[in-house]
């Protein structure tokens, strides 16, 4: 093969607003994350009529990449954590495939997973707390290297000494970081409803602080977890259109992982 450099300046597309919907800033309070070490596969999203390509491992790691556009590798249609299987995969000759209804996820079969609960991994969801949920989670370019810093923030929800040994300590030390995905307010926005952070890197957790006296935020604990040098700016779940999308991330949610505790039941 031909030595071929990389160019990524050549822009594809007009900066253009949406006069029928334009953008508007904020998230909804719901999210979900998992261990960015539990990434096993990624599918990326392809306009119908296109093959799929998949990347095994990790986002980073090897898998068919050169496969990948620049249309589409920014679009992501399904994150496989390890431990599942994709039986929404369908015959590579079925053209239909691209505009397919997502499915859940699942572990060889729903008996299966429910026999053997720790063979696989599982989501995390998430509730902010605080005035505004995940306030100034924003993206970064860094012209020196070339890459993007993206960070998360948000208040937890509750407080206590069982939330912070099962989920503030594990949160912050996980030193291979997390991966997030997030709603926007703005559901009309096309493949920016739901942003995910930490997918290329981790987000890891780089502050963390407690005001027992904060009545904006409840008396709980803010976190601040970041994503250095990633490569892509903007990344999203994205299934063609919204309802599908919506699908999809709720699938996620059928699978979080089961509390320890028993609540605050008398």
């Amino acid at each position: 093969m031909a030595y071929t450099p990389c160019d990524s300046s050549q822009i594809g597309m007009n900066a253009q607003k949406n006069c029928l919907f334009p953008a508007y800033a904020g998230l909804q309070t719901l999210a979900i994350m998992c261990r960015w070490e539990d990434v096993n596969r990624i599918i990326y999203y392809h306009e119908h009529g296109e093959s799929e390509s998949e990347a095994s491992g990790s986002y980073s790691g090897g898998g068919e990449q050169e496969t990948v556009t620049m249309q589409n590798k920014n679009r992501i249609k399904r994150i496989l954590l390890k431990g599942w299987v994709n039986e929404d995969e369908k015959d590579e000759n079925d053209s239909t495939q691209g505009d397919q209804v997502p499915s859940e996820p699942t572990h060889g079969s729903d008996t299966a997973a429910e026999e053997d609960d720790e063979t696989y991994a599982k989501w995390i969801a998430i509730e902010a707390g605080g005035a505004t949920p995940y306030a100034d989670t924003s993206e970064e370019y860094d012209a020196d290297s070339g890459t993007f810093t993206k960070t998360l923030t948000f208040t937890a929800p509750r407080a206590g000494a069982e939330f912070s040994s099962e989920f503030i300590e594990p949160l912050l030390r996980n030193k291979n970081g997390w991966v997030v995905v997030l709603q926007r307010k703005d559901k009309k926005g096309g493949d920016s409803a739901f942003p995910i952070l930490g997918l290329d890197n981790g987000l890891i957790a780089s502050e963390a602080s407690l005001n027992y006296t904060d009545g904006e935020n409840g008396g709980c604990y803010s976190f601040t977890l970041t994503e250095t040098y990633a490569p892509n700016a903007e990344m999203d779940l994205w299934w063609g259109n919204y309802h599908d999308t919506q699908n999809e991330f709720n699938s996620y949610l059928k699978y979080t992982i089961d509390d320890h505790g028993e609540g605050d039941e008398d």
